[in-house]
């Protein structure tokens, strides 16, 4: 069977038009260029790489922040006077950002995977450059009104730090095969060897990071601490209005050691609980006294400050995000708390059997009793008849507490031994103060260490581990049920985690390496050879399989120019089945070959051809070197003519008359019209021929070398080709000789003859003669049962015709 293949077939891939047309808007098909990544483009990806790792690094940040997020949102409410959920709001915005770099760069890595030229929109550019003028103003902000919670991220490395680990070995691992794929595509070796000293020395980084990693986590479970007691902060102020007595109640169901408050004293001398200065944030002064609600909250007598909801609030702002948590019963309690005074809350104390540390809120200077706050605050807890040890007094410079408080060391940092040496036994300090030495000083000396705030899980795990014995936490509810610390690990199982991940992922590694390397190996990188390779898949008989959408009239064709010098492509079926058919020529000719069969197998080749083409002057020589067998012969008139094929020729003539036309398996054509001989051969590769009606003309058109010479009495044609064929004109009529090994003949006619000849195989040459202009055909190329003919002297045919 004869079959035609196009040069290039493309078929709809969605997926590529989709990511070809979300990374860099080349929404058609002739836009996705297979040409290599231009140095902009790989300077484009190397920008867009350092964007998403740098949102990966704010976005990690943000999430630990959380553990003191409530503080944010205080800033911003100072500042504007409106409370608002800030961190959620960066928060959401970062997490936009971050999911679209992602997506962007998972589309970059498939543009790399498939071999495309990576090409980023400059709408794309521009936002990217945009996030990150944003992320460094997210970083300028948090270093200059958050600069503490850069100690929470180092925190968290202590605990996340090993599955870090893991997680960065096994990404890299992942990426291990396109890294490899792409290594191997530069063409320059010293690249090569940077790129792959780059790489080598990143994961033998991440391999022996586990020997700098010093988790407290790590810990055998005979040897964990104690858990950390806690110090209700405000009360239960996660799930309940701060510093209301319904919070301090809500506290005591999590069985925490104390509760932690602040303390400030009224216009008329009573000493009552509220963090902040004013009564804005908590409670509805707005509505009450509309005219006072930025006036400083120690201005109020106690009768205005009783007539204020401090707990309305937090059920219509949800600043913690837990009243989906509450039930109806409690909402409605929260509903209707007002402030309580210190005697309030000394009551409660006395009856549950808790410690209480508070922060004493200095009133304005103008204040009536701003220099005895202090006395007034000693004189209600002594009423209250509280023990004095339960009450934690805040000191600074280690002062010694009144009335035989117990004393509390706050804000920094002081040696075991000058803190004995003042009796003080206690210090109450924020995260980012004590390191794990410290923290174990601390306890081989029997001092108490209480850490504020400590709202996540994971650090209260954290803290757990180090030995701490009490934490201040809004999150009592959380922290009470934890009964063994997150993310805890045996070193006998961190061991085998990390040498498994890692001797796994050396193996991966150098396996995908290696198998790369098998997939180039002796090739070049060429994405014109990745396309063309593309597009044809190759059946088992060697021969191209196309599918039947490629024969669909509506496809378009792809319109850039693929040149493969060093790449000879099959376009021919060689079949290789024996037939029972006639292999004889089914048109009135002779058979001069001495096998019918061999006639079946010329211009037929699966392998690469070698051509060699000598011009000099007027003699043309070709010669074609093949497997096939090709042969070229030449007349003794000086004109030396060969065929040769590539692909498939064809050649179309003007027909007045007869035509001749020569169908194969190699598609050669050719015509004659009635006024005198015309035969064009044309290849499908850019041969041309054309020819006119008053006589005959021929051109042939080709990087291969066709020669064709015409007189003016008749037709003289001469084709060179490799596989022999020629061809004779005399003045007086028209004349065809044919004479090749394969078995063709020539027969002449003195008036006027058209002549025809058909390959006696399944690559089948046929002539039609137009009867209008040839009136007569004495002899014309007849097929004879045997494999010999003849010609006698007086062009008479030797054998009849069956």
């Amino acid at each position: 069977m004869v079959s035609h293949m196009r040069l290039q077939y493309y078929r709809h891939k969605y997926c590529l038009v989709c990511m070809t047309g979300s990374l860099g808007c080349r929404w058609h098909r002739y836009k996705q260029s297979t040409r290599d990544s231009r140095k902009r483009d790989l300077i484009g990806f190397a920008f867009l790489l350092i964007t998403f790792l740098f949102y990966v690094f704010l976005l990690y940040c943000i999430l630990m922040m959380k553990n003191d997020f409530i503080t944010l949102n205080w800033f911003f409410f100072d500042k504007t006077g409106k409370w608002l959920p800030i961190y959620t709001i960066f928060l959401a915005v970062v997490c936009v950002i971050f999911v679209y770099l992602f997506i962007l760069l998972c589309l970059c890595l498939c543009h790399l995977l498939v071999g495309h030229q990576l090409y980023i929109h400059k709408v794309h550019t521009g936002l990217i450059v945009l996030f990150v003028g944003f992320c460094v103003a997210m970083v300028v902000a948090i270093e200059e009104m958050w600069s503490q919670e850069w100690a929470v991220v180092w925190l968290s490395l202590k605990i996340f730090g090993p599955y870090l680990q893991v997680g960065a070995v096994s990404l890299m691992t992942l990426m291990s095969w396109l890294i490899a794929r792409q290594w191997f595509t530069l063409s320059s070796t010293y690249w090569q060897f940077f790129g792959l000293l780059f790489y080598l020395a990143v994961m033998t980084g991440l391999y022996i990071a586990p020997l700098f990693i010093k988790s407290p986590c790590v810990i055998n479970i005979k040897q964990l601490p104690p858990k950390p007691k806690l110090m209700a902060h405000r009360g239960a102020s996660a799930i309940a209005p701060e510093n209301t007595l319904a919070s301090f109640h809500r506290a005591n169901e999590f069985n925490v050691q104390g509760f932690e408050t602040d303390i400030r004293i009224s216009l008329d001398g009573v000493p009552f609980i509220l963090h902040d200065s004013t009564f804005l944030r908590t409670t509805n002064i707005e509505k009450i006294f509309p005219s006072l609600q930025n006036e400083d909250a120690s201005n109020f007598n106690m009768s205005q400050i009783k007539q204020l909801n401090a707990g309305l609030w937090f059920m219509e702002e949800d600043p913690m995000s837990t009243i989906d948590d509450i039930s109806l019963e409690k909402q409605l309690v929260y509903s209707n708390q007002s402030i309580p005074t210190l005697t309030d809350l000394l009551e409660y104390m006395k009856s549950s059997n808790k410690s209480l540390m508070f922060d004493i809120r200095e009133p304005p200077e103008d204040h009536p009793y701003r220099d005895s706050i202090i006395n007034q605050t000693i004189e209600a807890i002594q009423q209250s008849q509280v023990r004095p040890e339960y009450i934690w007094w805040l000191t600074e410079a280690l002062e010694t507490a009144p009335a035989n408080f117990t004393s509390v060391a706050a804000k920094q940092y002081y040696p075991s031994d000058v803190m004995q040496n003042n009796s003080v036994s206690r210090l109450n300090v924020m995260f980012n103060v004590l390191s794990s030495d410290n923290i174990i000083e601390y306890n081989s000396n029997n001092i108490s260490v209480n850490i504020y705030l400590v709202n996540e899980n994971w650090l209260f795990s954290l803290y757990w581990c180090m030995g701490v014995p009490s934490v201040t936490t809004d999150n009592c509810h959380t922290l009470s049920a934890l009964q063994t610390p997150i993310f805890h690990l045996s070193p006998r199982n961190y061991l085998i985690l990390w040498i498994t991940v890692d001797i796994m992922s050396a193996l991966l590694v150098i396996t995908a390496f290696i198998v790369q390397r098998i997939l180039w190996s002796g090739s070049e990188y060429s994405p014109e050879r990745v396309a063309i390779n593309s597009s044809a898949s190759v059946n088992d008989h060697g021969s191209h399989k196309m599918s039947r959408s490629s024969h669909r009239q509506n496809r378009r064709q792809m319109k850039e120019k693929l040149i493969l010098k060093d790449i000879v492509s099959d376009f021919f079926d060689e079949d290789s089945e024996t037939h029972e058919d006639d292999y004889g020529i089914e048109s009135n000719y002779t058979v001069q070959s001495t096998d019918g069969l061999e006639m079946a197998r010329s211009f037929q080749r699966a392998s690469a051809y070698s051509k060699d083409f000598q011009r000099q002057g007027i003699t043309s020589t070709g010669s074609f070197q093949g497997t096939s067998g090709y042969q070229k012969s030449h007349d003794g008139q000086g004109v030396r003519n060969s065929f040769q094929r590539a692909s498939g020729y064809q050649s179309e003539a003007d027909s007045q008359g007869s035509s001749l036309s020569h169908p194969g398996t190699s598609g050669y054509q050719s015509s004659l019209d009635g006024q005198g001989v015309i035969n064009s051969f044309q290849r499908a590769s850019g041969y041309q021929s054309e020819a006119n009606g008053q006589g005959t003309s021929l051109s042939l058109q080709g990087t291969s070398g066709y020669q064709s010479s015409l007189d003016e009495q008749g037709a003289r044609n001469s084709f060179q080709r490799a596989s022999g064929y020629q061809s004779e004109a005399d003045g007086q009529g028209t004349s065809l000789s044919l004479q090749d090994t394969s078995g063709y003949q020539n027969c002449p006619d003195g008036q006027k003859t058209a002549g025809s000849f058909q390959r006696a195989s399944v690559s089948g040459y046929q002539s039609d003669v137009d009867v209008k202009e040839v009136k007569e055909i004495p002899d014309s190329f007849k097929k004879l049962p045997g494999p010999k003919s003849s010609i006698d002297g007086n062009l008479e045919i030797s054998s009849q015709v069956p």
